[in-house]
């Protein structure tokens, strides 16, 4: 599997969201760091199953879009 990599600019806005929901939520004031050690947790032992989830996604579409080429395309032949 790919590793999952963020650009800076997503990883401050992870860290912004979930530093406010933390605080929403639980009343919990997450520090920068923390939320940092957090996010990578995620990413490790979270992401690959949402990562996971969207390559099946990819792969059903992939799929139903080659049947209906299919289709067409067997529509278009000369009997």
């Amino acid at each position: 599997m790919a590793d999952i990599t963020l650009t800076h600019s997503e990883r401050e806005q992870l860290r912004n969201k979930l530093q406010a929901y933390c605080e929403t939520h639980f009343e919990l004031e997450l520090g920068q760091f923390d939320a940092e050690f957090f996010i990578d947790f995620i990413i490790e032992q979270i992401g690959p199953a949402f990562y996971n989830a969207g390559i099946e996604e990819a792969i059903r579409t992939h799929a139903l879009y080659s049947e209906r080429i299919q289709e067409e395309m067997d529509l278009k032949k000369i009997l």
